[in-house]
């Protein structure tokens, strides 16, 4: 890390923005969403962003819990901050630097820590970051790793919040200073062509009437070439009337206004600015266009990488959820997906006097098939029928795989004649689905809602009974619970 020398002034005003603007107001989301991923990678409940002065921590953005300001001597962070990299307590009721820590005999019991120091690049010490367990644990290598990218990505915007805080209060130290400076071109340009961003002043036709040497260099053209020229000159046409809006708006509006620009460099490369543009007036009181800009390539680029992680993330969460309710081998919902949505339409039915049936349904003889033919037969059965009853039921009903062989269909505002119906319809289907090896009967019983029923787990067992007694009947039909 290469590190930069700044004068004592520099020092004395990022101290004042890092106590003002970090430790004094409240979290940015995405450092919030950085936190929360942080203990998501390391498997951890409790993820903490935390900034320590020389007397107490504060708490800046947390995840799995919420403190205040905490005094130094009892912070764990105030350990790690004093390392160079990963400080870890694997169980720190038996650490003898944390055993009567009062955030390990207090409530809840920490027991758990693994952090690492957030810096500035000049090496200013800002806190940590750091995961926390209440039950003793390790890392692997995998999460030891996560935890330094997020250090580095934190400590980066941290930096960032305090550098663009600064950059501000040059811009309005240059307003303030601008009635001497326009006294001393000279001096005036030396003093922008010692600054890091790309700065420039434009009059209100577009003209550019100024800018610095690391405007000219990213263009790559002499400090003098371009000054002059309008926008119409340097920039193509949709450009140009975008360029030329947004500057006429920030002119009229007197105010700074932050945007981000992308632009093609003189190496042909697409840079990412972040510029600050805002109204100044020449000694004639004329309004011109004032701006600077700082390059933010690297911090766009893990901004979109990060977006794609959690689409990603997001993509595969929903594909674990769509598993947690899916029959893996008949694609219909799952048992439990089924009683979840039980209870649901039970409930409503009960609520609003609505019809509500549920037909129970059993392959006949399938330990038969599955002897004879083998289980992958026995599996086709299953897949096949479970494909039948996706085809015949209406869209509002539910069929799912119950276990086994059996199956259940959920039949939401429908009475003892509509199940009755479906049920003669799946019978058909069956009985003329050309099957492998031999032909497959099924057997069926049906329940309807009634005034009796407390819960749908009710309906089911007389789905059961009604089930049952199609088998002892012989097999190869439907019966109604009570008919």
């Amino acid at each position: 890390m290469t590190v930069v020398r700044r004068s004592e002034s520099e020092d004395a005003r990022s101290r004042a923005i890092w106590t003002r603007e970090l430790l004094d107001c409240q979290p940015e989301q995405e450092c919030d969403e950085l936190v929360q991923l942080t203990a998501s990678l390391c498997g951890a409940p409790i993820g903490l962003l935390t900034l320590l002065d020389a007397r107490h921590q504060w708490f800046r953005a947390s995840e799995g819990l919420k403190l205040g300001d905490v005094p130094r001597e009892s912070a764990f962070c105030a350990h790690a901050i004093r390392q160079d990299g990963l400080f870890v307590v694997k169980d720190a009721l038996i650490d003898v630097r944390f055993g009567t820590n009062p955030l390990v005999t207090g409530e809840p019991v920490l027991r758990f820590y693994a952090g690492v120091p957030l810096h500035t690049t000049d090496g200013h010490m800002l806190g940590t970051v750091c995961v926390i367990d209440t039950k003793p644990r390790i890392l692997t290598a995998e999460q030891a790793h996560a935890l330094e990218v997020m250090r580095r990505q934190i400590s980066a915007r941290m930096e960032l919040r305090v550098q663009r805080k600064i950059l501000e209060e040059v811009i309005r130290e240059k307003e303030k200073a601008s009635a001497s400076l326009q006294a001393s071109e000279e001096l005036f340009r030396a003093f922008m062509n010692a600054s890091p961003f790309l700065s420039y002043i434009k009059d209100a036709a577009g003209r550019l009437l100024f800018y610095n040497r690391s405007f000219a260099q990213r263009f790559g053209v002499t400090e003098y070439a371009w000054l002059g020229r309008t926008d119409e000159q340097l920039w193509s046409r949709n450009l140009t009337q975008s360029v030329r809006t947004h500057d006429l708006e920030v002119m009229a509006g007197g105010q700074i206004v932050e945007t981000e620009e992308h632009i093609r460099g003189a190496d042909g490369k697409i840079s990412s600015l972040r510029s600050y543009k805002f109204p100044c007036h020449d000694s004639a009181g004329n309004v011109l266009l004032a701006g600077v800009a700082v390059d933010v390539s690297g911090e766009v680029a893990h901004k979109a990488e990060l977006e794609r992680y959690h689409r990603e993330l997001e993509e595969a969460n929903d594909q674990l959820r769509k598993l947690a309710v899916t029959d893996e081998l008949t694609g219909l919902r799952n048992r439990r997906a089924f009683e979840e949505r039980l209870v649901m339409e039970f409930s409503m039915a009960r609520r609003r006097k609505r019809e509500l049936s549920i037909l129970l349904l059993d392959v006949d003889n399938f330990k038969m098939i599955n002897d004879r033919w083998g289980h992958a037969s026995g599996d086709d059965v299953l897949r096949r029928l479970g494909m039948i009853l996706r085809t015949t039921v209406r869209l509002p009903d539910m069929p799912a795989r119950y276990g086994g062989e059996e199956f259940v269909v959920l039949l939401p505002e429908s009475g003892e004649e509509s199940a009755m119906g479906l049920a003669r319809r799946v019978m058909q289907r069956v009985a003329t689905e050309e099957w492998e090896n031999a032909p497959v009967t099924v057997s069926m019983g049906m329940a309807s809602m009634n005034d009796s029923l407390m819960h749908g787990y009710q309906m089911v067992e007389l789905a059961d009974e009604a089930l049952y007694a199609a088998k002892r009947a012989g097999k190869n039909r439907v019966m109604v619970h009570g008919g």
